[in-house]
């Protein structure tokens, strides 16, 4: 009777799949020469016997009925001394892969059906042996019975986790305590946040203390203390960092695992899709000592394999066509791996017939698919990854029902990364690089304001930040675009728009994020670009998981909930909604107009460029008297003035600014190095609305000063 415990069927599911895992490591150590058939047959034995117990015990009658089957197989094997058949090791594979279905949906699977009237076909040891194909090699020995290298293996194992070096837990747990792990990283961070607080009010404390001698004596010792404790607290946060990222790396060498163990699957698909297609390939794997997060493993292995299908259904050619093109009967397929800096890069390529262009242009025309430019050029790229795109001729077990290499994309840039389609000629076959976080703990990001939302753009994806004026855009195809310096349009487009909120004015100077997927590159407007970020993908919450083009949400700082946009989503949105991008200027709005006036040439420059960048209209100068004359000759909105100037001091030009009626309420402020109480209230008592020490003068300090004036 089949159980009702969750809890087992959990149990008999994770070992059934173990099971498979453990036999297609086999067969892939067979057919590479690793383990000899009696080994081979030895350990599949042993993997059925183990599994048939499992589903016995769980009650899953016919999956265990099959897994019988083999077994009674592989022991007619054993006793003949005959080597395994591809068909036999096919079907073994079948039965385990079908014993798992049928755990996953309640006993009963299609597949399972098939393989029992398979297995039916033959009930008898003799008729069994009949599959298999005589081998020359002597019958098994007693001495056959001796521990092969991976049963050895095995033992070995068994008896480190006897002694306690290895445990097992399940998945859902480990994920558990990976995203506390995770949550702590990103509290680091607020934690971080408040330190720079509590600093800045001590430096305001400060401030204060050196404008008013009363003031510092009576919290002399306040600040005293107040300093003491921000030391502290900058000394407890470094160490606090420090010990979060030592857990953090501790947590992702938990989470690590060798690439490696994707092989088997990865031979599996190519030997059944060669079988399906008639043809003969050889899948060369190069994989290295790549290290993977365990999530990343298990979600590559769909794309892989999806890619693995497409290069022998549509890259490799029947072995008639290879032969008259001078090419080996057999086809190749070659996956490479290497670590890119904190991601890792998987190359799949073939030598099959490459990617016919006129082809999939002509298939896009049938289809109506976007993919042709206005001079007439062809994008490959955006044609291919388009949803349900395939230039397959029939439906078949491989290809042809409308699946396309969009899934592959979806999949990868859910995991941070990118897909892009090697460059290659006719004939001399196709490649795919397929680039992902190694780990993802915690990722890499970009965090961006647009509209009335915050978002965080995954570093892979970001290629750099820009400031542009109005007078660097262009239109082209009815979009705006930004005139770059080597002559290639970039299209900009507004992420707020993209992601359905309603555009206002643009400001006179645009921040864009420059973005990638695959070969394609647009310009994200955004509102404001506030820095670097260490974030951990959460997923939505149940009501609002239909927002489109988000693949989940992120706490930044202490308060503010930030949206991760799904990349390849947001490239094919920003595509179908590229009417609504269009530059958004008022017709008359003046632009602020600001006289700068210092006798460095340093600092006036400095200046200059720092209210530019913001987007304002400024002038210089070399001394007050200059600025005196400039002031009642032009319009100005703010004077920024230095105090020690030839001709006439700031002190001198904010009192005859004061004094001249038509300038008398233009707003002043003082930029210098004098820093005593007295020259802060000569700079007050002369009409300067603000006074900023040069000490102490940063870019921050100078903007909030002009917008509270402006």
């Amino acid at each position: 009777m089949r159980t009702s415990d969750p809890e087992m069927t959990a149990v008999v599911r994770q070992e059934t799949a173990e099971a498979l895992d453990a036999l297609l490591g086999l067969s892939d150590a067979l057919e590479t020469g690793k383990l000899s058939a009696a080994e081979f047959i030895k350990n599949a034995f042993r993997v059925f016997h183990n599994t048939k117990g499992a589903l016995r015990l769980g009650g899953f009658t016919q999956a265990e009925q099959a897994a019988h089957g083999i077994e009674d197989r592989l022991d007619a094997l054993r006793k003949s001394g005959d080597e395994p058949s591809a068909e036999i090791i096919d079907l073994m594979e079948e039965t385990l892969g079908a014993c798992l279905r049928a755990v996953e949906n309640d006993g009963a699977h299609a597949t399972l059906d098939r393989v029992l009237d398979q297995l039916a076909v033959s009930t008898t040891t003799a008729q069994a042996a009949a599959r298999f194909r005589p081998t020359t090699r002597p019958p098994a020995s007693a001495d056959d019975d001796a521990p092969g290298k991976v049963e050895a293996a095995s033992e070995e194992a068994s008896r480190s986790e006897g002694t306690g070096s290895a445990i097992r837990i399940e998945a859902a747990r480990l994920d558990r305590l990976m995203d506390l792990g995770s949550e702590h990283l990103a509290r680091q961070s607020r934690v971080r946040e408040r330190q720079v607080a509590i600093t800045e009010i001590a430096d305001r404390l400060a401030a204060i203390m050196k404008r008013d001698a009363r003031v510092k004596h009576i919290l002399s010792s306040v600040h005293t203390d107040l300093r003491s404790f921000v030391q502290g607290e900058e000394q407890e946060v470094r160490r606090s960092g420090q010990l979060t990222a030592d857990f953090d790396r501790a947590m992702r060498a938990v989470r690590m695992q060798s690439l490696s163990l994707i092989a088997p699957h990865l031979r599996r698909t190519v030997s059944e899709a060669a079988r399906d297609c008639g043809k003969r390939v050889l899948l060369k794997l190069d994989l290295g000592d790549v290290e993977i997060d365990r999530h990343v493993l298990d979600a590559l292995r769909e794309p892989l394999m999806h890619i693995l299908r497409n290069s022998v259904d549509h890259g490799i050619e029947a072995p008639a066509e290879r032969t008259e093109a001078g090419k080996a009967e057999r086809g190749e397929v070659l996956v490479r791996a290497q670590i890119v800096g904190a991601n890792v890069v998987l190359s799949i390529r073939d030598d099959g017939r490459g990617i016919d262009e006129n082809r999939v242009r002509q298939r896009a025309r049938e289809m109506g698919l976007a993919g042709e430019g206005a001079d007439g050029s062809f994008d490959l790229e955006t044609a291919l990854f388009t949803p349900g795109f395939s230039t397959a001729e029939r439906v078949t077990n491989v290809s042809g029902r409308g699946v396309g290499l969009d899934v592959v994309r979806d999949a990868v840039s859910k995991l941070g990364g990118n897909v892009t389609i090697e460059a290659s000629r006719a004939g001399a076959g196709a490649g795919f690089v397929l680039s992902v976080p190694a780990s993802v703990v915690s990722l890499r990001g970009l965090s961006v304001r647009a509209g009335s939302g915050v978002f965080v753009l995954p570093s892979t994806h970001v290629e750099r930040t820009l400031r542009v004026s109005g007078n660097d855009l262009g239109s082209a195809e009815g979009v705006t675009v930004l005139r770059t310096l080597d002559g290639e349009p970039l299209r900009l487009r507004w992420l707020s728009a993209i992601m359905g909120e309603a555009r206002s004015e643009d400001p006179s100077t645009l921040k864009v994020v420059v973005v990638t997927e695959g070969s394609a590159k647009v310009g994200l407007v955004v509102d404001e670009v506030l820095g670097d970020t260490t974030f951990v993908i959460k997923p939505l919450p149940w009501n609002v998981r239909r927002l489109r083009g988000v693949i989940g949400a992120t706490q930044q700082g202490s308060s503010v909930l930030a949206l991760v946009p799904d990349m390849a989503q947001l490239f094919r949105r920003e595509i179908s909604q590229a009417e609504g991008h269009k530059l958004q200027l008022p017709e008359s709005r003046p632009r602020t107009r600001i006289l700068v006036a210092d006798d460095s040439l340093t600092s006036r420059t400095l200046e200059r460029n720092i209210l530019v960048g913001a987007g304002f209209e400024v002038e210089t100068v070399e001394d007050g008297a200059a600025a005196f004359a400039a002031l009642q000759q032009r319009p100005f909105d703010l004077l920024v003035s230095d105090v020690q100037m030839p001709e006439m001091s700031g002190l001198e030009l904010a009192a005859r600014v004061r004094s001249t009626p038509a300038l008398a309420k233009l707003p002043i402020i003082l930029v210098t190095s004098l820093d005593q109480p007295d020259d802060i209230q000569e700079g007050a008592r002369v009409g300067a609305n603000e006074y900023i020490v040069k000490g102490h003068f940063d870019q921050k300090a100078l903007l909030e000063a002009v917008s509270r004036l402006v």
